[in-house]
């Protein structure tokens, strides 16, 4: 079989590998897309080498679907020919954070895409116990976004949205895309996108956002809106997703008298960061950072859609085969138009 691998910082193939193989507990999946993440690209050119979850060569791949072509002798609950997804982490489900309900924080975690062969390859050996079936309506497409939307949907629990809240949310890229679609299910009063493009904006608005407003940077302290300051507070819920400090500055800043801003977007270390403390105290403001998920929040993503009460479908905006990876990491970086998600399809 064929499959991306990442051999090292600035060098990818896509070349022959030897098929994974087949435990009893163990469910061989076809995959049919995979969408292409900034960690990818991070792996890809040696921003991301974290020992934990980089060791080259890897194949990766944590946001994909497919197809289910063999089991193992005691798997029972999925058959050849289901169309599935599967989770992207692994657990033990015997540490304490495991017992917690923290799967997310595994001790023994493993992760599909790092530290064991993702949906760059053509086939996948997963264990039983992360596949999900996928409804004959719901699309592949669909089912490589419920990764990240795992992750925002488990931070917006964090923040508890209510019906009636205003709330925002800062870039429009996959977070954003899955952050104004996943907050229309709370029944907010507004939804404010805020972005540094027009085409972003009225993606936003074609998403669900009621209002969409263009940010500027103005100056070399502070974030503002095109227009009018942005220290104006009104929303109850900001969500940033954009992953620059001066989006987290701003986050804070649109937030009213005990709003909550909920922090997605990783702006990376060593960038400094304003943020002055009596405006979170002065304004008592709950700044909650999230990343990942555990197994409970993937679980209810894949209701969502099988109930048809979430639409994933408009978010993935281009397609490359998955033997162009390098191809769609250059289109990725150049951000010509609207770009939510680039999946990689297999042949």
């Amino acid at each position: 079989m064929k499959a991306v691998v990442i051999e090292r910082p600035h060098q990818a193939a896509w070349r022959d590998v030897e098929p994974p193989g087949v435990g009893a507990e163990d469910v061989l999946v076809r995959s049919s897309e995979a969408g292409l993440c900034r960690t990818d690209i991070e792996m890809l050119t040696g921003e991301f080498t974290d020992p934990r979850w980089v060791q080259f060569p890897l194949i990766p791949g944590h946001e994909w679907s497919g197809t289910v072509v063999d089991i193992g002798r005691a798997v029972q609950g999925v058959r050849v020919g289901d169309r599935v997804v599967c989770e992207g982490f692994i657990a033990c489900h015997r540490c304490r954070r495991c017992r917690a309900g923290q799967t997310q924080w595994c001790e023994n975690i493993e992760a599909l895409g790092f530290t064991r062969p993702g949906g760059y390859a053509e086939l996948v050996s997963v264990p039983e116990r992360i596949v999900h079936p996928l409804p004959k309506h719901v699309s592949f497409d669909a089912g490589v976004l419920v990764e990240p939307a795992s992750v925002v949907l488990n931070g917006l629990q964090k923040t508890a949205p209510t019906p009636g809240e205003a709330v925002g949310v800062i870039g429009v890229g996959t977070l954003g895309a899955l952050a104004i679609a996943l907050l229309r299910l709370y029944s907010p009063s507004r939804i404010v996108a805020y972005g540094v493009r027009e085409e972003e904006l009225e993606f936003a608005r074609q998403l669900g956002a009621t209002e969409a407003v263009r940010v500027g940077a103005r100056g070399s302290s502070s974030a503002q809106l095109d227009g009018h300051a942005a220290a104006e507070p009104e929303l109850d819920l900001v969500v940033e997703t954009a992953g620059a400090t001066a989006a987290v500055e701003l986050a804070a800043q649109l937030c009213r008298p005990g709003g909550r801003a909920l922090l997605l977007g990783i702006a990376g270390e060593g960038r400094e960061l304003r943020l002055p403390s009596d405006l979170l105290v002065g304004k008592d403001i709950a700044l909650i950072g999230s990343i990942a998920y555990p197994e409970a929040v993937w679980s209810r993503v894949v209701g969502l859609l099988s109930d048809r009460v979430l639409d994933l479908d408009p978010i993935v905006t281009h397609r490359f085969p998955v033997s162009e990876f390098e191809e769609a990491v250059r289109f990725m970086d150049d951000r010509r138009g609207i770009v939510a998600k680039i999946v990689l399809e297999h042949a």
